[in-house]
């Protein structure tokens, strides 16, 4: 794999721009719950929140974003910026890409088409939109193949770029396998140390720092409990594994295989046959790729496995976790796209590319960018007009962060008081200390909290439409 020229700079810096107007050309108001989050902790400066154990990195590169904007005048909240800072992760990263497919033998026109079709696949761009940790490790891994495959590879730099991405999220230390196949195969095997000396300090060093300036953990069990970080959410928080009884884990893992390309699920008819074939030709492409067993096409492979041993045991049907399955699947697709003649190659993917950035639009992020198509956002917008500044909301799911976020009223988070005798003894304190608790018509939908609500005394405060809020108190 070649070195970096000059005309291919250029080229990458006009993928980084172009793909970067197109994920600021639409806005996506889908705002997950870790993205909400961390705007919030950017917003109060909390540091002990933003390092998260499984995500080190992004909570503080986030904070130093947004402080950038506010420099130059930027007054607004938080999510807007953090939501740029994931576009321009994403254009980097297509970017990259781009340069790697260049300087892995690809023609010129091919690479940029290969980062076209990434750019516009479903779980790429969406999450390009969305403030979310993910586009920050993806970068750095994708940063660090380019690397591991290059003909001299810079065996430390690849541990470091590794370690960007591991900082991004833990989850990427499951394309080691693949980084250490790429540099075993080289003249520089013996630097292989370097390599490792490289990821580990990083990481260590990085990890010590958090938690010595802004963790600051009191005992083990917090340390613990900071470690741990999404697989000890629970209301116990304790250590629990995200997981399913494998025949449906791996059929789940299978489907998400193909809904990164395109978001055929929810289509009907025409739609829905349109989207599965826009994800199952890439695919097919892909596995033509693979059939080559190149030393490349071995290096993606491991890479898939690396992340499939972990994904189909944890999440499987979580799809921000295989946004960087993209970047192996579209490699060996262009791998195997070499089997036809340049133009029919180049016809393909333009056509591809042409056809799921249309599908995707219209599907996935058009309708994202609606207000309308975000119930939990419509209510938080409801709250902060019929429920009184100083008070309380019972909320649960999403609207935990939506309800101080963009309603400014204080949550009380359901998912830790599912006994009624909790929920009553939480309602009688609030009530002792003069505060005043209010739920919304579509939280008491929530199975049998009506119930435990009316038990408790419930009477309506604001109505307009098919929206409602009600006041929680005794009789």
């Amino acid at each position: 794999m070649k070195k970096a020229s000059w005309p291919e700079r250029r080229r990458s810096a006009a993928i980084f721009a172009a793909v970067l107007l197109l994920d600021l050309s639409m806005r996506s108001l889908f705002f997950n719950f870790d993205g909400v989050a961390c705007a919030i902790a950017v917003e109060l400066s909390d540091f002990k929140h933003l390092v998260h154990g499984n995500h080190l990195a992004y909570g503080p590169l986030a904070w130093a974003f947004d402080a950038l904007w506010r420099l130059f005048g930027y007054q607004g909240r938080a999510l807007p910026a953090l939501e740029v800072l994931n576009s321009a992760l994403g254009a980097a990263g297509a970017a990259v890409f781009a340069s790697l497919l260049r300087r892995a033998g690809r023609g010129e026109r091919e690479s940029v088409l290969g980062a076209a079709a990434l750019a516009v696949s479903h779980a790429w761009w969406f999450w390009s939109l969305e403030a979310q940790v993910y586009m920050l490790g993806a970068l750095f891994a994708v940063l660090a193949a380019r690397e591991a495959l290059s003909d001299h590879p810079r065996t430390g730099l690849v541990g470091l770029w590794h370690a960007g991405a591991v900082l991004g999220h833990v989850g990427h230390l499951m394309v080691f396998p693949a980084l250490v196949y790429a540099l075993l195969g080289k003249k520089n095997r013996g630097e292989l140390p370097r390599y490792l000396a490289a990821l580990s300090a990083a990481v260590l060093s990085a990890y010590v720092l958090a938690g010595v300036f802004a963790v600051r953990p009191a005992s083990f069990s917090e340390l613990k409990l900071w470690l741990l970080g999404s697989a000890a959410l629970g209301v116990e928080r304790e250590f629990s594994w995200h997981s399913v009884a494998f025949p449906a884990a791996l059929a789940s893992w299978l489907k998400m295989s193909l809904r990164i390309f395109a978001e055929f699920v929810g289509r009907q008819g025409f739609f829905w046959s349109a989207g599965v074939v826009l994800a199952v030709l890439p695919v097919l492409a892909a596995a033509r790729g693979a059939a080559d067993k190149s030393r490349e096409a071995r290096f993606w492979l491991l890479w898939l496995a690396g992340y499939a041993l972990l994904f189909i045991s944890w999440e499987p049907s979580t799809i921000v976790y295989r946004v960087t399955d993209l970047l192996a699947l579209w490699a060996l697709a262009t791998l195997g796209l070499r089997a036809m003649p340049a133009r029919w190659r180049l016809g393909a993917l333009t056509a591809w590319t042409a056809a799921a950035f249309s599908y995707n639009l219209a599907f996935t992020v058009r309708p994202a960018s609606d207000p309308a198509n975000n119930p939990d956002l419509v209510e938080a917008e409801w709250t902060n007009t019929s429920a009184p500044p100083e008070a309380w909301v019972l909320a649960n799911g999403r609207g935990a962060v939506y309800i101080p976020y963009f309603a400014g009223r204080r949550p009380v988070n359901l998912r830790y008081y599912t006994d009624e005798k909790v929920l009553h003894a939480r309602l009688d304190e609030l009530a002792e200390a003069g505060e005043v608790v209010y739920v919304s018509g579509r939280t008491l939908m929530e199975e049998d909290l009506r119930g435990k609500l009316e038990r408790y005394g419930l009477k309506p405060a604001a109505s307009a439409g098919d929206r409602s809020m009600f006041r929680v108190s005794r009789p």
